[in-house]
């Protein structure tokens, strides 16, 4: 099948309602830059599949200096659910703080942690599913319906990254300033946040000054709607208003800074994880026959369930995050009781190796067969633990009804030659273009 490449991407033309457009200043290419050799490894999920194998076998904790890597199922969910031993502070803080300020991402356990999470998860109401579903699917269709007449569309740029910020717009409620500068603010930042460890100068000129495009532009959304509440206006049911509604009651009060920053630490993995998952979940499908098949008949039936299994089954093939990082905060065993029992140092760093743990024989079975019928308990994909995905409630709706969308085209499979292939921006998928016969069909019991 055809490989991963990396390829300078091209521009994203904007799309779907405009604001008042913020001072916008030139932000340096981060696009001409030769990808590391670093960068393309990462990318490349089934050359890692290969190399962990022995590790996970012979070596399933190894420690090399101050730098220990962890391969087993067991032992990834032992070092994620330890936050008090196996920090993420010292990981992220840094950037974060440099770019957004204090967020939950990047904080250890803390009154802080605990008051501001607590806050967003107020803002987060349990009938919010059905209406993220309603909109991410006529979202969609209306994207796919829109390219799918020339018989071609970008998995990445005609359908996931506008629909990706077309939510945080509607539900999370940050539109940009238009689609194309919402897009470059949210890829850049989270390229920067969380995937810039090389410390690559271009990335961190062009990530702190978008930073300083996007506060502005979202301090001018909280003045704006503090403004119409005071008025005694009606204002949309999003997750930037409860935040600003809730500064009411001194329990749940956040002020205008904390306000912006935690819808901000929310919305910058919003849209490049979304499309991350969703591109990766698409090039795996159509890399396999058979699963590609189940997926489509399921969609086509209004399975949302088993379209659901689909993907996220063909995410294990390729995940979002193939390691996740951890410092070490206090000298601690990882493994105590079995055979490959490792005593670690503070001050060491723990890379947790979420993919090949989700290859671990014994947690899942046969498992280089692609099976869409796993139990969810042992997935790693969107984390595990205190630092799990805040928005996977999000994503387990987003990325079907995406992966459906596509599902529905009659036709639908890889474009022919280089042209097919997935590209990446750095970490990012960039383009993927798949061909289709027609656009997608209406699944059954939908309306």
């Amino acid at each position: 099948m055809p490989a991963n490449r990396v390829r300078p991407s091209p521009g994203v033309s904007g799309v779907g309602r405009t604001i008042p457009a913020v001072r916008l200043t030139k932000v340096p290419s981060t696009r001409r830059r030769p990808t590391s050799l670093a960068t393309r490894v990462a990318n490349n999920a089934a050359l890692l599949r290969f190399l962990a194998r022995p590790l996970r076998r012979f070596a399933p904790v190894l420690s090399i200096g101050r730098v220990v890597v962890v391969t087993r199922h067991a032992d990834v969910v032992d070092v994620l659910e330890r936050d008090e031993d196996f920090t993420i502070a010292e990981v992220n803080a840094a950037t974060m703080d440099r770019i957004d300020g204090p967020f939950i991402l990047g904080m250890d356990r803390s009154e802080r942690y605990t008051r501001e999470r607590a806050i967003l998860q107020t803002c987060v109401h349990p009938s919010d599913g059905e209406r993220i579903r309603e909109f991410v699917t006529a979202t969609a269709r209306e994207l796919v319906r829109a390219t799918a007449a020339r018989g071609r569309i970008d998995v990445v740029q005609d359908l996931v990254r506008p629909a990706a910020t077309r939510l945080v717009a509607s539900y999370f409620g940050v539109p940009g300033p238009d689609e194309a500068t919402m897009m470059r603010w949210m890829r850049i930042l989270f390229w920067e946040a969380f995937m810039n460890s090389g410390g690559d100068l271009t990335v961190r000129r062009a990530g702190a000054q978008a930073a300083d495009e996007l506060h502005a532009h979202v301090d001018d959304l909280i003045t704006a709607g503090r403004a119409e509440l005071d008025r005694g206006q009606q204002v949309p049911d999003t997750v930037l208003m409860r935040l600003i509604k809730a500064q009411d009651d001194p329990a749940t009060r956040l002020s205008d800074e904390a306000v912006r920053r935690n819808i901000c630490g929310v919305i910058v993995g919003a849209v490049d994880t979304t499309n991350k998952a969703t591109a990766q979940i698409i090039d795996q499908l159509l890399r396999d026959e058979g699963a590609l098949r189940g997926a489509q008949r399921a969609a086509r039936d209004g399975d949302m369930q088993a379209v659901a299994q689909y993907s996220f089954e063909a995410l294990r093939f390729q995940p979002l995050n193939p390691v996740l990082v951890r410092h070490v905060a206090r000298d601690t065993v990882i493994a105590d009781g079995t055979r490959h029992r490792r005593s670690v140092s503070s001050g060491g760093t723990v890379y947790a190796a979420v993919l090949p743990a989700m290859f671990d024989g014994a947690v899942f079975g046969d498992p280089n067969t692609f099976r869409h019928d796993r139990q969810p308990a042992a997935d790693l994909n969107f984390g595990h633990g205190m630092h799990s995905c805040f928005g996977r409630y999000v994503n387990h709706i987003q990325i079907p009804e995406l992966v459906a969308a596509l599902l529905r085209c009659d036709g639908l499979r890889r474009a022919p030659g280089r042209q097919g292939r997935l590209e990446f921006e750095g970490p990012f998928p960039d383009r993927l273009l798949v061909e289709v016969v027609d656009g997608p069909v209406v699944a059954r019991g939908r309306v």
